[in-house]
């Protein structure tokens, strides 16, 4: 098998397997974390991981198109995905920016301490995708909450009522399509329950999650301001 068709192949197989290596995923985003709250003020990191992330989301969708996948693959209905989009397109100073920049943190530390490559063989662009789509994206969700998060009292409901009205629009997206985006279907390490409960589930875990992250960046917000009233006195 020459290298392009390892790159591009559409016949599935199995996903990679690499050993040691996976302890790799884990330590390049502790990296690419502490470089991007470093960082995060120069506007060409800033560009860098922007034009990265859009470069990224172009290729892996082209793919998907000239690959000719089905739907049960090709949508962009998939956690981080989503969030992908929404740190590309959605207006900064919005919540919901923010959120999927909270989603962003958490999903990329999932995604690359417990991976669910594609079954396709290395260094196949799936393959390739997930790893760097994850460091682009942890980088740009670390980057704008340094420079726009905002706290606000009500804001573990509205984590509660986004991530419940966003899976609720995956489970249908997965009745339509048999996909199981968001892995909704088949959950990884807390396995299938039945969609309801899958769906209650998984919901539950991301809230958790997302507010772990938001009450970090909570707390830090309070002491900056703190920091801010304290030097004015």
């Amino acid at each position: 098998m020459t290298l392009w068709d390892l790159l591009f192949t559409n016949q599935k197989s199995a996903p990679p397997e690499f050993g040691l290596w996976y302890f790799f995923l884990p330590v390049s985003l502790l990296v690419v974390g502490y470089f991007s709250i470093k960082y995060a003020q120069s506007k060409s990191y800033q560009r860098f991981w922007y034009w990265a992330q859009l470069i990224q989301v172009l290729t892996i969708n082209a793919w998907y198109i000239l690959a000719h996948m089905p739907l049960t693959d090709n949508l962009p209905f998939y956690h981080c995905r989503l969030a992908m989009l929404a740190i590309l397109f959605a207006p900064r100073g919005t919540y919901i920016k923010q959120y999927f920049a909270l989603l962003g943190v958490l999903g990329s530390i999932a995604a690359l301490v417990y991976p669910a490559f594609d079954p396709f063989p290395f260094p196949h662009i799936t393959v390739l995708n997930l790893i760097f789509s994850h460091w682009a994206l942890f980088a740009n969700s670390l980057i704008y909450l340094q420079d726009f998060y905002q706290s606000e009292k009500q804001d573990s409901l509205r984590i509660v009522k986004i991530t419940f009205g966003m899976n609720a629009v995956i489970f249908l997206v997965n009745l339509l399509t048999s996909g199981d985006y968001g892995f909704l279907k088949r959950p990884p390490i807390i396995g299938d329950h039945g969609a309801l409960l899958n769906y209650l589930l998984v919901s539950i875990v991301m809230v958790a999650g997302i507010c772990l992250v938001n009450q970090r960046y909570k707390y830090k917000y309070k002491m900056v301001e703190e920091s801010i009233v304290s030097r004015s006195e």
